[in-house]
């Protein structure tokens, strides 16, 4: 239902486009002109740089802008001055042959108040003293009597004078070739914001096709670009996109490229813009600027999280999170050649001393700057480490932007021509988003959340929130964590209705047996060799309870840490007022629909997206692969295990990593069931890329087609709160140690550091890797990632090891 609210607001907003049909109203390109007949225009454009003499007028000065001509208060002199009058209409007569125009034509700009006001018409005013047939024979009298002289620029207007045909023509091809820029801005602007949004339909239309045709071709275009890495940051700096994500993404710098450039229309002589090269600067300084605020629509409409097309669609939030990426470097692009290109134009051809100290100018500026500040306070690293002065700083350098767009056009045009549209457009993205999100968080009210940790050792939180139900996603608002109320984060629902107590009785023994874990005050021990595969086959419940929304969260910094704190001194268990926006994405799953098996990889909390799709599951077959560091998310998940159905099969490696491309290679060539098979991994990124290529190698082999999801989760990790279990799993898995050795470099470490108290709350320790920086000097004998010989040092850290 949101989504068709959302969907009708854009449809609102952009279906005001190509009905316009004046001038100034609407947008250039979707019906709106600037001059009808042009020919009228150029001849008024050459006049008004003649001083008129008025009576009761003080004002000789008729200096205009790009598109406005009025010059008060010198409005009635134009409409009284018999001289300026008698020159227009004999100008209209000798050269308005060029456009075609009709007698009824000049009447109409005539009568219409372009004399006075220039290129915008104003019915309000009175009509001129005479009309143009009255004006013409006084003209063609005066003709008859004596010899009508040409008009110099800047000349004083003081009796009836003729144009020259070349002064005109220079006019006129300035006149022409500006409206031909103006509305080719307007119709490139529509042509990239309509295919931007339309394409990603078209594209999903091939979902309704037989995956057992297409599923090979899905599968070439989900591997990345270039290597092996999608999820995986390339160099910490950015994601590798997959070839199909490419394709679109070449297409729209492509499209973006051409229609910045092309087509450029030029006509010389010109008297405002001499020389082929100037004129051209001009038109592609002006276009970066429209097509910079037409990509404003797609912009936000990517990044929103009640985003349209995510209902229109199969694709993924991720890749609408990506395609935000690149619109956003395509709008900073097109801001920067706009501005500077007008800067350089002005400084070389024209008065910028003059322009640099009025509104629009330094509007511009203050736009320009904020858009660019987005970049820089955006990359990954920011985003990591300062996930929440990243938001901050995005939101507000975001609004001054579109304000100071809105302002810089405004002072120019005020509400014509319609370049403030598309902020029209893109502020409604922006505000309904955000109504929406309020309705989400109204519809569930204020709830209790009742937070526990999983153990004393552990730093995972259970949340449970009884009285809604939700699915895919939701966001939590803690309002009494911290001051800082407004902060959310998603998550993804584990289950919506709670289940009895007693549910995880015996599942709990078995779960026993996959794991030996040893603890003592000062060691934490994972031994992977006495954690061998098992299954888990559970049957379903009778009964469920009331609803309850169950999540599970694996704390980072910032408000998840503070509730991890808060909850383990409340004694591992908690509970606060939390506000729940809700549901988002419940929808990705449903291509597995005609899946005849299910095959589920989770990493750690990746769960969490899993067991619901594993318990909903249509499908007669499915099976469940859950690879964790240690054992307390098992045991704290027992009851949702428990309402598993019995045809789902579990598979749950503690303290070690699964062969996923065995698993999947196995599955793919080996099942003798016929029908599609559904592939879905959500853990860590490397687990989802190593998942991912393995579909990519296997799918010309499948005789059936197959289905691939990979559910984003990604929490990168940046060198904090790091715990001991973690520091041992790392070692295990980077440096290929056993258990024992790993413990042992791990309790070494942190003994050297000073950090080991001898206590029962060393179990409890989080560090960071600069607590293992010996006198500020980054150590190599202290590495927890296999490549420090290459990076150089210990200390930073290297996502696809500490993940």
């Amino acid at each position: 239902m949101l989504s068709a609210i959302f969907l009708l607001t854009i449809f609102t907003s952009t279906t005001y486009l190509p009905y316009v049909s004046a001038d100034g109203t609407g947008l250039l390109g979707a019906g709106t002109w600037l001059y009808r007949p042009t020919c009228a225009h150029s001849c008024r454009r050459q006049i008004i740089y003649s001083p008129l003499v008025c009576e009761g007028d003080s004002s000789g000065s008729h200096a205009s802008g790009s598109h406005s001509h009025s010059t008060s208060p010198s409005t009635q002199c134009f409409l009284k001055n018999m001289p300026f009058l008698q020159t227009m209409a004999l100008c209209l007569d000798e050269h308005c042959g060029v456009d075609h125009a009709s007698l009824a034509d000049l009447q109409r700009y005539w009568e219409e108040g372009h004399l006075a006001k220039g290129t915008l018409s104003d019915s309000s005013l009175p009509q001129p003293v005479v009309n143009y047939v009255q004006a013409l024979e006084g003209a063609q009298r005066e003709a008859a009597n004596r010899t009508i002289v040409a008009l110099k620029k800047g000349a004083e207007l003081n009796k009836t004078m003729r144009i020259s045909q070349k002064d005109f023509q220079a006019m006129y091809n300035y006149q022409l070739s500006f409206e031909w820029g103006e509305i080719d801005h307007g119709k490139n602007s529509i042509a990239i914001t309509v295919t931007t949004v339309a394409l990603p339909i078209l594209f999903s239309l091939s979902a309704l096709l037989p995956y057992r045709l297409i599923h090979r071709v899905t599968a070439i275009v989900d591997q990345p670009l270039y290597g092996h890495k999608h999820r995986v940051p390339l160099f910490g700096a950015g994601t590798m996109p997959t070839r199909g994500q490419s394709l679109f993404f070449a297409y729209i710098v492509i499209i973006n490229l051409v229609l910045m450039c092309l087509p450029l229309r030029t006509l010389q002589p010109n008297a405002r813009i001499p020389g082929e090269a100037r004129q051209a600067l001009q038109i592609i300084g002006d276009r970066a600027g429209v097509l910079a605020a037409a990509n404003l629509v797609p912009l936000l409409l990517t990044s929103a999280r009640n985003n349209v097309l995510l209902w229109l669609t199969n694709w993924s939030h991720s890749t609408y999170l990506l395609l935000h990426r690149w619109l956003g470097y395509i709008v900073i692009i097109q801001t920067v050649v706009h501005s500077v290109g007008l800067l350089h134009y002005f400084l070389k051809y024209s008065n910028h001393a003059a322009e640099s100290i009025l509104p629009y100018w330094y509007w511009g500026i203050i736009s320009t700057l904020a858009i660019c500040l987005i970049w820089p306070l955006s990359i990954l690293p920011i985003r990591q480490k300062l996930y929440d002065f990243f938001l901050v700083t995005h939101m507000v350098l975001s609004i001054l932007a579109l304000v100071g767009y809105f302002l810089h056009i405004w002072y120019l045009y005020k509400y014509n021509w319609g370049y403030e549209i598309w902020v029209y457009i893109a502020g409604a993205i922006w505000f309904v988003d955000r109504l929406l999100r309020v309705f989400r968080i109204a519809r569930n009210g204020v709830r209790t959340a009742s937070v526990t940790l999983l153990g004393m050792e552990s730093d995972l939180l259970k949340v449970e929130i009884e009285g809604i139900v939700a699915e895919g996603h939701v966001y939590l608002y803690f309002p009494t964590l911290t001051w800082r109320f407004y902060e959310n984060h998603p998550f993804s629902v584990l289950a919506s209705f709670g289940s009895p107590h007693q549910a995880a009785a015996s599942l709990n023994e078995e779960l026993s047996q996959l794991a030996t874990v040893e603890k003592s005050p000062a060691m934490v021990n994972t031994d992977t060799s006495s954690s061998p595969e098992s299954s888990i086959r559970a049957n379903s419940l009778q009964s469920r309870t009331a609803p309850k929304v169950t999540l599970l969260m694996r704390p980072e910094n910032g408000q998840t840490r503070t509730l991890l704190e808060k909850t383990r001194s409340a004694g591992m268990h908690l509970k606060l007022p939390v506000l729940v926006e809700s549901s988002y994405h419940s929808q990705k799953f449903g291509a597995l629909q005609h899946c005849s098996t299910l095959l589920a990889i989770a990493g750690g909390v990746g769960i969490t997206a899993i067991l619901p799709l594993a318990q909903s599951f249509p499908g007669p077959v499915a099976r469940l692969y859950w690879g964790v560091k240690h054992d307390d998310i098992v045991k704290g998940l027992a009851p949702e295990l428990q309402q598993l159905r019995r045809t789902v099969s579990v598979e749950v490696k503690v303290g070690g990593r699964f062969d996923v491309q065995a698993i999947v290679q196995e599955e793919v060539l080996a099942r003798e069931m016929g029908g599609d098979i559904g592939i879905v991994v959500c853990g860590p990124a490397e687990m989802a890329d190593e998942v991912r290529m393995a579909v990519g190698r296997l799918a010309g082999s499948s005789k059936w087609g197959i289905v691939f999801i990979d559910e984003a989760f990604s929490w990168p990790r940046d060198g904090k709160n790091i715990s001991i279990v973690d520091l041992n799993s790392i070692q295990i898995v980077a440096l290929n140690l056993n258990s024992s050795d790993a413990n042992a470099i791990t309790m070494a470490m942190l003994t050297n550091r000073g950090l080991i108290t001898n206590t029962p709350a060393d179990v409890r320790i989080h560090i960071a890797l600069a607590d293992l920086n010996l006198n500020n000097v980054k150590v190599h004998d202290a590495s927890l990632t296999r490549f420090d010989v290459k990076i150089g040092d210990s200390i930073d850290v290297n996502p696809e090891q500490v993940q």
